[in-house]
């Protein structure tokens, strides 16, 4: 009943958007493949702190309020996701058990980061093979499913982030007042939902300096932006933390990255520069799980895969194993013709797509800087910049369609890598029922 309704839900609203049948067919695809995993995987599973999540969620339900920033794990975290979960367990239980009336909501916000993620493609490319294969590689990549079906406050703090830069693209390509109005909204909601978000208003900035510098914007409306901008998102983060600062043993970490400041476990080597910048791909592809003291890019892009947390049982076996192998090598081959195509662009096509460029750098900055601060496994993990997913894949895409104009080789190698990562990612999560 509940996979009937998502998926009549979602056919309705893409209709409505004029998405054509083939870009319906795979998200509805993916949301099959969702209900799928879900079968199987556990609140706690693949999702290291689901049950504070859970307690976060269930004394808002229960009590009305918000529950002191010591009380649970992640209690600390901005409300906005705990609030909009714990009202809907209220109003959707319908006897349905907890942990499914949440990860039901988990699929139903993922649709709506899938339903940007279209957006994006679709207004970058006219070409309806590109555009169908970058919807089936962020709706089927493999840490979307994972996503998918995660209790966890980046459920909701993804959708919103991806929102916001997909705004601000829309604002720098057209000037639109709403647009920036939208980009705006999107980030101050961000912050109420995760510190992730503070990202997404460093590209909200940095958008408005790139048009006030190329002269898009006029300089005296460029800085009255600047000051409302600045003006909200100081207030946005000063009630999604500040008010529940005091209430901290320290006050100056948890100010702005909340919980995480807690921490959970150290690496017993301390971090060299070595181990930022070594990889090595053999050992990449071979293994599927990580240790702690791997190197920083090895640990990154397989979070961008896999997550950071070992996937258990389920996935123990030769089968899994060589599908893992698989996906890594291929990763590896969509970054190197990502980085073929970012380097053959023209300084002209550049100021089209500069937002999509800078967003990436800025997200991976942010990730970077609070792996720094805050020396933790779990704060390498791709999730806290999941959006930079669809960025990627938007890039690989448009590297396909712009050398395969020169090679039609190159374009149906392309196309074969990309549905080579589908159909592994595909094979790997579905369980017979």
């Amino acid at each position: 009943m509940l996979l009937g309704a998502t998926l009549a839900l979602e056919f309705a609203v893409l209709r409505r958007l004029a998405f054509d049948g083939i870009t319906i067919a795979i998200v509805l695809a993916g949301a099959t493949l969702g209900f799928n995993t879900l079968s199987y995987t556990s609140i706690t599973e693949r999702n290291y702190d689901g049950s504070s999540h859970l307690d976060y969620i269930r004394f808002i339900a229960e009590h009305g309020q918000l529950p002191d920033v010591l009380s649970c794990g992640v209690c600390g975290h901005p409300p906005l996701y705990y609030s909009v979960a714990a009202a809907w367990s209220k109003v959707m239980r319908f006897g349905l058990p907890l942990e499914l009336c949440l990860q039901w909501l988990s699929l139903l916000l993922f649709f709506g980061f899938a339903v940007f993620a279209l957006l994006m493609i679709q207004r970058s490319t006219e070409n309806d093979v590109i555009r169908w294969l970058g919807a089936a590689l962020v709706v089927f990549w493999p840490s979307s499913v994972l996503h998918s079906v995660r209790v966890h406050n980046d459920a909701l703090a993804s959708l919103l982030m991806l929102a916001a830069v997909y705004w601000t693209v829309e604002w720098d390509r057209h000037g639109r007042e709403r647009d920036f109005a939208l980009a705006l909204l999107a980030s101050a909601l961000s912050l109420f939902t995760k510190s992730s978000g503070y990202a997404v208003v460093t590209i909200l900035f940095v958008a408005t300096l790139l048009r006030l510098l190329s002269k898009q914007e006029p300089w005296r409306s460029g800085v009255l932006r600047f000051a409302a901008a600045g003006g909200i998102v100081a207030v946005s983060g000063f009630l999604a933390v500040g008010l529940r600062e005091a209430r901290w043993p320290r006050q100056d970490c948890p100010a702005v990255l909340g919980s995480a400041c807690g921490g959970r476990y150290v690496p017993p080597l301390p971090d060299t520069l070595q181990r930022f910048i070594s990889f090595d791909p053999f050992e990449f592809v071979r293994r599927l799980e990580t240790t702690p003291l791997d190197p920083f890019p090895h640990r990154f892009l397989k979070s961008t895969l896999f997550g950071v947390l070992q996937l258990g049982d389920e996935f123990a076996g030769e089968p899994y194993t060589t599908l893992a192998k698989a996906m890594s090598l291929l990763l590896l081959v969509m970054l190197l013709s990502c980085s073929i195509g970012a380097l053959g662009m023209r300084t002209a096509s550049l100021r089209k797509v500069r937002i999509h460029l800078v967003a990436p750098a800025i997200f991976f900055a942010f990730l970077l800087a609070f792996r720094l601060r805050l020396p933790n496994e779990y704060h390498e993990d791709f999730r806290h910049i999941f959006p930079v997913l669809v960025l990627f894949c938007l890039g690989y895409v448009k590297s396909i369609e712009h050398f395969g104009r020169r090679s039609k080789i190159f374009r149906h190698a392309g196309v074969a890598v990309g549905l080579l990562m589908v159909t592994s990612s595909v094979a790997f999560f579905v369980r017979a029922p």
